[in-house]
């Protein structure tokens, strides 16, 4: 597919607008009139200084003026009023249905997206760059529709005046299209560039922000503010750059526009000395052109402003026009018996490294199984592959004797619980947090239920507003192992046939991996559950034990079994032991 040019970007932004045509077309109509009016009252001087100042009788008429100004110049900042309220009022709207189309996109797209795309760059673009839109679609046709509403009632009325002095004027203007072509190509590429740098200060401070604790502990208060101080270096260059093209277009603009001007007084000399021009005509064409420099002056500002949301219209665009997870499945899931097959399964994230080799495993309903091996194994590979975050690259998984991929993903990731070491606590309250996204239909007695089964029960009595209390960002008021039991809490409320328990207590003191132990009892009870442990201690209990070793099965059995065996699982086990001893 080839790449929009600025033209087609920005016509497929301008859509937006069509969504609030009436609004749009009040806001044009009310700035064209107010450019009109200031044409005109300039072209009323020539009038004043012919008819009404050389003649005494009237001066009756002359007094009459001021009054006309107020009330000209009261009509112009009502047009003008409606026309800034208008376009901010569309401008604000699409910023709003741009960010969420953008957000829902980013819902919707596949996990190796956000492993591939660093965080910063992600929110840069909901933030900055739907805000540079918001310029370009406001700003810029307010400024667009003024400036050539105002320089073509100017230039009608120097044409009506005369010809040739308006096409002597009109010389200069090839070289200013020159001009902002060649501007326009500069100022795009530069805030492509701004873009990219602003979203590499973004991901600095959050991840300061995030890290805070280790940065602290570690002493990186210096690196990171190197790190963040590079970062905005960057993003300051690249605006300094964007201004020295701004500062450079708009006065050498207004200087073509300035020598046109001294070769048109020039011959208009000439004309006046002819009679062919009077007083008031030769001062009030003078005015126009005087006038006209602004507008023109404003036609090169926008440029940049246009630039600028072209650009960022483009990498938005690029991100709604990703393609989202792909689901081709047809067949809608009520509830899963458990059972899980692995056949052949092979899958790499890089292809010339395979992380899951010629893999097959059937696990049965209601049975438990634990997965163990060294880290880089590929134990949690087999969880984003039952998720369908990612997809095999051969063989294929099925959940009750039907393919994956035949299921559409919402139905079967209903199937799943999972819980891991990673808790995700969103800054909202306890309530809302076990109750989260379709879990919130849940009754309150469903809710309590869950609470009491994750052993949560005392923690909420302790906490001022119960379960109305905010978490924090990532659960910051909560310990680790009371952010493992909410997760927990969370998963009992979900009720799925299926429970994923990924390195779920590997965090922990002892303390709280009592508790969070006897809430995980409550969990796996009439599940199939898969376990992804490093700590062996926690999976002696599992109906079988599966070691893997660099993508492949290498043991299976239960907890004595393996240790009889006295390989894989037992050298392992021994070399826990050892640390632990």
């Amino acid at each position: 597919m080839s790449t929009p040019t600025g033209w087609q970007t920005y016509r497929r932004l301008l859509g937006y607008t069509s969504r609030y045509k009436i609004i749009f077309f009040i806001g044009l109509i009310a700035t064209a009139i107010a450019a009109v009016i200031e044409v005109y009252l300039i072209a009323s001087f020539e009038r004043l200084i012919d008819e009404l100042l050389g003649d005494p009788e009237k001066l009756g008429v002359l007094k009459l003026v001021p009054v006309f100004i107020v009330i000209v110049l009261i009509v112009r900042g009502l047009a003008t009023f409606l026309s800034t309220y208008c376009m901010e009022w569309i401008g604000r709207r699409i910023v709003h249905e741009l960010r969420i189309d953008l957000f829902k996109k980013y819902l919707f797209l596949p996990i190796n997206y956000f492993e591939k795309n660093n965080s910063g760059d992600l929110i840069s673009r909901i933030t900055f760059n739907t805000e540079m839109v918001s310029n370009a679609t406001t700003q810029a046709i307010t400024t667009l529709a003024r400036s050539i509403a105002g320089i073509s009632a100017a230039l009608f009325y120097m044409f009506s005046e005369s010809v040739l002095l308006s096409l002597t004027f009109l010389l200069a203007a090839p070289l200013i299209a020159i001009v902002v072509n060649v501007t326009s190509k500069r100022f795009r590429t530069i805030s492509s560039n701004m873009q990219t740098s602003m979203g590499t200060v973004t991901d600095s401070t959050q991840e300061m922000v995030e890290g805070v604790r280790v940065v602290k502990t570690f002493g990186g208060q210096d690196y990171e503010l190197n790190k963040f101080t590079d970062a905005s270096n960057a993003n300051r260059q690249q605006f300094m750059k964007m201004a020295v093209v701004k500062a450079f277009s708009s006065p050498f603009i207004q200087l073509l526009a300035g020598v046109g001007m001294a070769v048109v007084f020039w011959v208009a000399i000439s004309e006046f000395q002819k009679g062919i021009l009077t007083s008031g005509s030769f001062v009030t064409f003078f005015m126009q052109i005087m006038y006209m420099l602004k507008p023109l002056k404003d036609l090169s500002n926008v440029n940049s402003v246009l630039q600028r949301g072209i650009a960022g219209a483009s990498s938005i665009f690029d991100e709604i026009d990703k393609s989202s997870e792909d689901d081709k499945g047809t067949l809608k899931l009520e509830r899963s018996k458990g059972k899980i097959e692995f056949n052949h399964v092979q899958f790499s994230y890089e292809s010339d490294k395979p992380v899951i080799k010629d893999l097959s495993l059937t696990i049965n309903p209601g049975e438990t199984i634990a997965v163990v091996g060294p880290s880089g194994s590929g134990k949690s590979t087999l969880t984003n592959l039952l998720l369908r975050f990612y997809q095999p690259n051969a063989g294929e998984i099925l959940l009750d004797d039907v393919p994956l991929s035949n299921i559409q993903l919402d139905s079967l990731r209903e199937q799943f619980a999972l819980v891991s070491q990673n808790i995700v606590i969103f800054n909202d309250t306890v309530k809302a947090n076990i109750a989260y996204g379709q879990l919130a239909e849940k009754s309150d007695q469903e809710i309590n239920n869950a609470i009491e089964n994750a052993y949560l029960t005392d923690v909420i009595e302790d906490m001022k507003d119960g379960v109305n209390t905010i978490t924090g960002s990532s659960g910051s008021k909560l310990s680790g192992g009371q952010r493992q039991r909410l997760a927990i809490a969370r998963a009992l409320l979900k009720n799925a046939p299926i429970l994923i328990l990924d390195e779920a207590t590997s965090a922990l003191d002892n303390e709280s991996e009592k508790k969070v132990q006897l809430a995980l009892d409550n969990l796996m009870k009439d599940r199939t559950t898969m376990v992804i442990a490093h700590r062996l201690s926690t999976v002696e209990h599992a109906d079988r034990i599966l070691v893997l070793k660099q993508g492949e099965i290498v043991e299976i059995g239960s907890h004595q079994d393996l240790l009889a065996k006295q390989g894989e699982y037992y050298r392992l086990y021994q070399m826990q032991f050892s640390e632990v001893e």
